[in-house]
């Protein structure tokens, strides 16, 4: 088995399915991405800790203004 890096997450990503992973959610409980064993680190390091509920205020990272798309 190759080890999986943020290269081949989207690859590895495609052979989930319900049985074999589950969903990550942030420390609201807002789906982020499927995830398994294999993979549950490598495409959790895309996050920051403050949205996963590990450090710092929540709060403060989703009231960060979000810019208008032009």
């Amino acid at each position: 088995m190759n080890k999986i890096t943020l290269d081949n997450l989207s690859e590895h990503q495609q052979r989930h399915t319900a049985w074999n992973s589950w969903w990550e959610h942030d420390a609201r409980g807002i789906p982020l991405c499927r995830v398994c064993d294999e993979c549950r680190e490598v495409a959790l390091s895309r996050y920051k800790p403050e949205v996963l509920g590990f450090c710092g205020n929540y709060e403060d990272v989703i009231s960060e203004p979000i810019e208008p798309e032009d």
